[in-house]
């Protein structure tokens, strides 16, 4: 029986970095069997895939990110939308068959935040380093499962049955 072994590349130009009063946490592109995010406060992490970013950029109200993500106790000030690009940080992509998304670090009114956007649907969204942390809680990723029963994107009026 032949054995497989896989390692895990971090490119070294694939990784951000945001801060608030409370801590630091940092985004990495992960490259092993398919591309994933990396998302760490340095205690807790939790990797993502292309889709499941792609699933976080569709949403649009911060209520129904926090009973997804849980660990919001105190709101987080970044706004769900625009800010700043930063100067010094690239654009991180993570792809796969699916789903391509593109993740940046910008800066707002209330801080610095990380911003996922799905180019080909037209979706984004700013998460602060609070909102950051409590993602990477999250200890089972199937919670997310939520966001694609319409899965073609967010709908307004989602249709009911087979298309």
């Amino acid at each position: 029986m032949s054995r497989q072994y896989s390692s895990v590349h971090r490119p070294a130009d694939a990784n951000l970095t945001v801060t608030d009063e409370h801590g630091t946490v940092r985004v990495q592109k992960l490259v092993s069997q398919g591309e994933r995010l990396e998302i760490t406060d340095g205690d807790d992490d939790i990797k993502l895939d292309s889709l499941l970013l792609e699933g976080l950029s569709w949403q649009r109200e911060r209520g129904v990110l926090a009973d997804v993500i849980g660990g919001l106790d105190d709101p987080d000030p970044v706004p769900l939308t625009g800010g700043d690009p930063d100067d010094s940080g690239g654009e991180v992509s993570i792809s796969n068959e699916y789903s391509h998304t593109t993740v940046r670090k910008i800066h707002t009114e209330a801080g610095e935040a990380i911003q996922i956007e799905t180019p080909a649907r037209g979706t984004s969204i700013n998460l602060g380093v609070r909102s950051l942390r409590a993602l990477t809680s999250v200890s089972d990723t199937y919670v997310f499962s939520e966001w694609f029963r319409t899965p073609f994107g967010p709908e307004d009026d989602p249709v009911e049955g087979p298309l």
